[in-house]
């Protein structure tokens, strides 16, 4: 077979949904879900969830708590005692010690001024409770910053110093915001604070609730984003108080409908959701789901490729591609597919790499290259590797190696010579079970014996280089042939030029095993 040079296509795609379609989230719809309302999971220490659902269409919703099974089913489900009410009651948080919890009511009164499907006026608020140690709930107060304005939906961050919440109350962008207070040492609270423009919009921002990384996930209805209804965001929150820019996940999670109350858990990689989109069983089901790559808050963008044999133009399937940071280290693995492409996610924008392909009997390719600087840019880079080192020739698989010169009349081994040597001594010493047998060859210029006794001593020199460099004897063995196997026409008598009899002056080495 002749010269194989493999081509790898690289393009750098922004990051964003329409290049995220392999799934960053794998969803299934519970077990506990009714034909009515099933919504607003939070955790409750390391294996228990609460979340707000309905007997019957008319009912009010209550909360219910039950265990996180393997396979991430709510199992062993019971209402909670001594808080539901004939109000509705949703989204609670405990803290961790489990002693102390904020949750959702709604309250009924004329000065309410929210209707609820029932047709009743009502005003959500916060409310804070203890739990004693046999699970009593006691101290039911409202919390201070409730007013004439609704205000639901409390989660706290890792430390729990500050409350998240949703409101609609003064210094709202929008229908309802996302406000963070803080929580002082002594049980008081600060003065309510709006999350900003890059949270909040002149629609629906809801439901907000934040892991031990300081990553805010609430639901928004920003028409100018949103999928459909209600689509979960995320932003991280910096240690100076600096709010990155929002990331719209991406289906499976979001939907044409209303995706909400979305949980995470670090760990396990697992977490929870609310939506009502079609195909689930009541009006809004739990889902809970895994995640297999992290979300990625900085500028980030997803590398492309495809590996090709450019002499026969196809595509190369089972193929190695590393990429490496600057200094070498290893990041990812990846390995070509049948159309023979590759795909690294979420590589950081203007960042140098490297990539390295790898596939057997093709010569190994490193590649330096930086990353464009923005989420929109693309880069193509058209990368041409070596010839492969093993190829077939007239049958026989053999080392693709330059010509090992010699001095006139000479047998030592040249320097130029030692360095193609070295290539063979490596390539043994990669493939242990390679045994390879050595044949030296001249043109017809010269007596023929002489040549014969000149290639046998070459071969003999070349033979026992290798051997010196640790190569056992029994797996190289060879000889000289001198004009014995021409390739061409050029034999004794005949007129050729020197690039024509430069054809048969060469040194081959035959893989017999491999």
């Amino acid at each position: 077979m002749k010269k194989i040079i493999l081509y790898l296509l690289f393009i750098f795609i922004s990051f964003g949904y329409a290049q995220q379609q392999t799934e960053r989230f794998i969803i299934k719809n519970l077990k506990i879900n009714n034909p009515y309302q099933n919504f607003g999971t939070s955790y409750k220490g390391l294996n228990r969830i609460i979340y707000s659902s309905q007997d019957s269409k008319n009912s009010l919703l209550d909360l219910y708590e039950g265990t996180i099974a393997r396979d991430g089913e709510i199992i062993n489900v019971k209402k909670i005692k001594g808080l539901n009410t004939k109000s509705n009651e949703s989204n609670i948080i405990f803290t961790k010690d489990g002693k102390t919890v904020y949750f959702t009511r709604s309250l009924y009164g004329k000065q309410n001024t929210l209707k609820t499907g029932q047709d009743k006026l009502a005003t959500i608020a916060i409310f804070k409770a203890s739990v004693s140690g046999n699970g009593k709930w006691s101290n039911i107060t409202p919390l201070p910053f409730n007013g004439n304005y609704d205000v639901g939906h409390p989660t706290l961050n890792y430390d729990e110093s500050k409350l998240y919440f949703t409101s609609n109350m003064p210094g709202s962008f929008g229908e309802t915001d996302i406000f963070v207070v803080d929580i002082h040492k002594d049980g008081t609270f600060g003065m309510p604070k709006n999350m900003g423009p890059k949270v909040n919009s002149k629609h629906k921002e809801m439901f907000p609730n934040i892991d031990k990384n300081n990553v805010l996930f609430y639901s928004s209805n920003r028409t100018d984003e949103s999928y459909g209804g209600l689509d979960i965001f995320a932003v991280k929150i910096y240690e100076n108080g600096d709010v990155s820019e929002r990331l719209h996940l991406e289906p499976p999670i979001n939907s044409i409908a209303d995706d909400f109350s979305y949980i995470f858990d670090d760990v396990k990689k697992q977490g929870y959701f609310s939506s009502n989109r079609i195909r689930g069983v009541g009006s809004d089901d739990i889902y809970f789901f895994t995640e297999t790559r992290p979300l990625l808050f900085d500028c980030y963008q997803e590398i492309t490729g495809t590996v090709t044999d450019l002499q026969y133009n196809k595509p190369m399937a089972n193929t190695e591609v590393v990429l490496n940071d600057a200094n070498g280290i290893l990041i990812e693995k990846a390995t070509t597919k049948k159309d023979g492409k590759f795909s690294f996610k979420d590589a950081v924008c203007d960042t140098p790499y490297q990539l390295l392909a790898k596939k057997r009997h093709y010569s190994e390719v490193l590649k330096n290259f930086t990353t464009r600087p923005k989420h929109d840019g693309q880069t193509l880079m058209n990368i041409e590797l070596s010839d492969s080192f093993i190829v077939k020739r007239r049958g026989k698989r053999m080392l693709n190696i330059d010509v090992i010169n010699f001095d006139y009349n000479s047998a030592a081994i040249r320097p130029d010579a030692a360095n193609q040597l070295d290539r063979v001594i490596n390539t043994m010493n990669r493939y242990p079970k390679m045994v390879i047998e050595l044949g030296t060859h001249t043109d017809s210029r010269g007596r023929n014996l002489y040549n014969l006794v000149l290639s046998n001593k070459r071969a003999k020199s070349v033979i026992e280089y290798i051997i010196e460099h640790g190569v056992s004897s029994d797996r190289i063995s060879g000889r000289g042939y001198g004009e014995k196997r021409l390739l061409n026409h050029c034999k004794d008598g005949v007129k050729c030029t020197e690039k024509e009899h430069e054809v048969n002056r060469r040194s081959e080495f035959v893989i017999i095993k491999m």
